[in-house]
C-alpha cells in the first residue's frame, strides 16, 4: 500500500513538473513570436525609409502619391521605436513634402525669375541636400532594432 502511494505521489510530481515545463515552453514561444512580429514590422518601417531616400536621391524629387505611402507605411513608428526614430521619420516626412511643395513651386510659371525664386530654389537644394546625406546614415540609425544579435542578447 506504501509504494502505490509513493508511486502515485511520483507519478503526481512528474506530472506537475512536465505541466511547468510545458507551459514555459508555451511562454518562450510566445516571447519568440512577438519578438519576430515586432522586428518584421520594424524592418517594414526600415524599407520603407531607404525606398524614399532612394527615390529621393535618384530623381531629387518625390510625388504626393510617395509621400502618402511613406506615411500610411510608417505611421506605426512611434509604436515600434523609441522617440528618437520616431521623430526621424517624422523629419524625413516633414523635409520630404517640403522638397516636393518647393519643387512645385520652381516648376510653376507663377514663380518668376527673382529674389522669392532664388529663395526657394536654396530651401529647394537645402532639402535635398539633408535628405541625400541621410540615405548612408540610417543603417547606423536602425541598428539597434533590427540587429538580430543585439536582439538575441536581450532575451
Amino acid at each position: 500500500m506504501l509504494i502505490q502511494i509513493i508511486n502515485l505521489l511520483l507519478l503526481l510530481v512528474i506530472a506537475l513538473a512536465s505541466a511547468y515545463i510545458a507551459y514555459k515552453l508555451y511562454l518562450f514561444d510566445q516571447e519568440k513570436t512577438k519578438a519576430g512580429l515586432l522586428y518584421e514590422k520594424r524592418l517594414g518601417v526600415y524599407r520603407e525609409v531607404v525606398r524614399l531616400l532612394s527615390l529621393v536621391t535618384r530623381d531629387g524629387d518625390v510625388s504626393n502619391n510617395e509621400l502618402l505611402a511613406f506615411r500610411s507605411k510608417t505611421h506605426e513608428a512611434h509604436f515600434l521605436f523609441d522617440k528618437t526614430i520616431a521623430d526621424y521619420i517624422d523629419e524625413l516626412h516633414y523635409r520630404s513634402t517640403k522638397l516636393r511643395s518647393t519643387n512645385e513651386r520652381m516648376q510653376s510659371n507663377a514663380l518668376p525669375i527673382g529674389e522669392e525664386r532664388d529663395g526657394v530654389t536654396v530651401e529647394n537644394s537645402r532639402q535635398l541636400i539633408w535628405l541625400a546625406d541621410q540615405l548612408p546614415l540610417i543603417k547606423n540609425k536602425f541598428d539597434l532594432y533590427l540587429d538580430l544579435q543585439v536582439l538575441d542578447s536581450n532575451e
